[in-house]
C-alpha cells in the first residue's frame, strides 16, 4: 500500500518517522512499513525528505524543480521586498490614512501633533506650549477673563486696572502691600480697604434724618457701580449718635479714596490725625473743589452740638442751621494748611443755615 502526501503537508524541514509497522512487500499489512515516499522494498524506520530538497537520488521532492531558488520560494511564499504587512498606526513617524500629522515619539497634546495625530489649532481645547496661554475649546471668547484668539483677554491680576477693577497689583494681590499712599489689593481686584468719597451731588438739610442721608450716599456708591453700596453712611451726627456708633469698626481697615488714595490706617487713626490731604473726590474718583460739607460732627467724631443739626437733619429752615466741614484746602501757603489740619476743619469748620447746599462725606 503507497500514500502519497504532498510536499507542503509538511512544514519546511519537517522529518517524518514512520515507526513500528512491519508490513509484507507491497501488501502494507503487519511486518513491513507503509511507504509514504512511494519507493518499494523499504523497512524499518524512513526519514521523509525535507520538500524543495532534492532526494539521495538526485530527484527532486514533491512540488519541487530541484534547484534551490524553487525550494526558497516554496518555503517563504514571495519574493524578498515586499511590504511586511503591519498595519499602519498613530506615533509610527508616518502620516497614514485618517491622520493629519504624525511627528512619532515628539507627538503630545501640548505640541504641534497631538497624541492622537491631530494638527493642533485655536479652539482644539489643547493649550499648544509657547504658542497658545489658553484654549477653552468652543468657550473661547472675547470677554473679561476669558480666552481669545487662546490669548488670555484682560483679567484680574494681569496687573492692569480694567474698568471691572478698583485695582490691579498683579502678584502683589491680596498680599497687602501696596505702593506709597495706597491702598492694598485684593485678590478679586478691589481696594482691600474702606472707601470714602464727597458727594458730588450737593444737599440742603432736609435728608429727612440720618438714614435719608445714608440713602443719599448709598444710591450715588451704586450709580458709581461700587460693590459694597449697601455698607455706605453718612459722616454725620444729630443730637445722640454719631460716626462711631453708627459706623462699622471691626475689623479695622484703611480707608481711602475711590482713586485708591489712602487717608487714614483706621477710624482712629482718621480722628486723631485727620484724613491726610482732604475728602477731595467724588464716587467716580473725579476731583472736585473746597466744598462745605454737612457734618455736626466733633474733632473726636462726636456729636458737635445738640441744636446745630438742622433739626435732626429733617428741615431746610431758615431759621436753624448746622455744624459744617471743609473738605480740602490748598497746600500752599502751608500755613493754612497747617491750620486746617491740626484743627480738624475737615469735620468741624463754622455753621451754615439750614436752607443752603453743601455735601456730604459718605463713608464704607
Amino acid at each position: 500500500m503507497s500514500i502519497r502526501l504532498p510536499a507542503s503537508f509538511f512544514g519546511p524541514g519537517a522529518v517524518v518517522y514512520v515507526l513500528g509497522l512491519a508490513c509484507t512487500p507491497g501488501g502494507g499489512g503487519p511486518g513491513g512499513a507503509t511507504d509514504l515516499t512511494g519507493s518499494t522494498g523499504s523497512t524499518g524506520t524512513t526519514a521523509m525528505p525535507e520538500p524543495g530538497i532534492p532526494t539521495t537520488s538526485g530527484e527532486p521532492g514533491p512540488g519541487s524543480t530541484g534547484t534551490t531558488s524553487d525550494a526558497m520560494d516554496s518555503t517563504s511564499g514571495g519574493a524578498s521586498g515586499e511590504d511586511s504587512g503591519l498595519p499602519a498606526m498613530c506615533g509610527d513617524g508616518e502620516v497614514g490614512p485618517g491622520e493629519e500629522c504624525d511627528k512619532g515619539a515628539d507627538n503630545g497634546d501640548v505640541g504641534a501633533c497631538s497624541l492622537d495625530c491631530k494638527t493642533a489649532f485655536c479652539g482644539d481645547g489643547r493649550v499648544y506650549a509657547g504658542v497658545e496661554a489658553c484654549d477653552l475649546g468652543s468657550d473661547n471668547n472675547d470677554a473679561y477673563g476669558g480666552c481669545g484668539g487662546c490669548q488670555w483677554n484682560a483679567f484680574c491680576g494681569d496687573g492692569v486696572q480694567d474698568p471691572e477693577e478698583q485695582c490691579d497689583e498683579g502678584v502683589h494681590n491680596g498680599s497687602g502691600e501696596s505702593p506709597g499712599k495706597m491702598l492694598p489689593c485684593t485678590v478679586g481686584c478691589q481696594w482691600d480697604a474702606r472707601l470714602v468719597f464727597l458727594s458730588s451731588a450737593v444737599y440742603d438739610g432736609d435728608f429727612g434724618g440720618l438714614d435719608g442721608a445714608d440713602l443719599r450716599c448709598r444710591n450715588l456708591a451704586e450709580a458709581a457701580g461700587i460693590s459694597t453700596w449697601p455698607s455706605f453712611r453718612a459722616w454725620l451726627s444729630d443730637v445722640e449718635v454719631g460716626p462711631l456708633e453708627r459706623f462699622v469698626l471691626i475689623p479695622a481697615k484703611p480707608y481711602g479714596l475711590p482713586t485708591g488714595e489712602r487717608i487714614a490706617d483706621s477710624l482712629a487713626d482718621l480722628v486723631l490725625n485727620g484724613p491726610g490731604d482732604g475728602i477731595r473726590v467724588d464716587e467716580l474718583g473725579k476731583p472736585l473743589s473746597p466744598s462745605l460739607v454737612w457734618t455736626n460732627t466733633g474733632v473726636a467724631g462726636e456729636p458737635h452740638s445738640a441744636v446745630d443739626h438742622c433739626k435732626h437733619w429733617d428741615s431746610a429752615g431758615l431759621d436753624v442751621s448746622a455744624r459744617v466741614g471743609a473738605s480740602h484746602v490748598a497746600k500752599l501757603p502751608e500755613d493754612k494748611w497747617q491750620t486746617w489740619n491740626s484743627e480738624r476743619l475737615w469735620t468741624s469748620y463754622t455753621l451754615k443755615q439750614c436752607n443752603a447746599k453743601a455735601r456730604l462725606y459718605c463713608f464704607e
